[in-house]
């Protein structure tokens, strides 16, 4: 795990310092406190736990820019509730999160995504971030919050049929560049706090860096395959320690 400090970016980056930071959070000094994972407890334990504690239902991630700049972001942790001082700051680091975003899609272009898109082709991509609110909005997200994931380039065999995947079995090579997954979703109330709304509408948009596609192994014939989940999320989470010191400019 490594650890990027927002505020040694170069004067110069693409994202500034200011907005690299993600606000602090109401309850940041209940950040480590003590809480089982899915692996180890229900989710009405870990529920009561939290109610219990106030401990968040959000941690802080960081999201690569490139090798040298990575940017803040408020991620809701699978299992838990969101508190109400978690939705509050959710909603309001919306903006500094859609700056960054409309920076990534003015400067790389990005694809929408719903159950009806075709996932292989080409497609045309979008360059401004009000576009994506307006298809959002026409699947029905009058509210929303975002879930971002950083994906790593990934490089891998690959058979249309996941239950054979063996490497001396695929047909293909799957590539998928690096990438950011924006996904949007909704909260519903719960006791003591709010969950994702489900089931929950698949609304997202892509920024790739490259085109993904598939090589046959056989042929050497190539063709642009969207969502072939070759590559994983990258989950680099900021040290709770973290969370106790004030930022301070050298």
């Amino acid at each position: 795990m490594f650890y990027t400090d927002p505020l040694s970016l170069d004067i110069n980056s693409f994202i500034s310092p200011e907005e690299a930071i993600a606000p602090r959070h109401p309850l940041y000094k209940h950040l480590s406190f003590p809480i089982p994972s899915l692996q180890h407890a229900s989710a009405e334990q870990i529920k009561q736990v939290q109610l219990r504690d106030r401990i968040p239902g959000v941690v802080k991630r960081l999201i690569p820019f490139d090798s040298e700049t990575s940017w803040e972001y408020w991620w809701v942790v699978p299992g838990r509730i969101l508190l109400p001082e978690d939705v509050d700051l959710l909603e309001r680091d919306r903006d500094r999160l859609e700056n960054i975003l409309s920076q990534l899609l003015w400067l790389l272009g990005g694809y929408c995504f719903s159950d009806r898109t075709p996932r292989n082709g080409e497609l045309t991509p979008i360059h401004e971030w009000h576009q994506v609110v307006e298809q959002a909005r026409q699947l029905g997200f009058n509210s929303y919050l975002l879930d971002i994931d950083y994906l790593p380039t990934a490089i891998k065999p690959y058979t249309p049929n996941r239950e054979t995947l063996h490497h001396n079995n695929c047909e293909y090579v799957a590539v998928e560049p690096a990438h950011w997954h924006i996904e949007f979703f909704e909260i519903q109330p719960t006791d003591g706090g709010f969950i994702i709304q489900e089931p929950k509408q698949l609304c997202s948009c892509q920024i790739w860096t490259g085109k993904p596609f598939l090589k046959h192994r056989q042929t050497g014939q190539t063709s642009i395959q969207y969502d072939l989940w070759v590559c994983k999320p990258l989950d680099i989470t900021t040290p709770p320690w973290r969370e106790h010191a004030e930022f301070v400019k050298p």
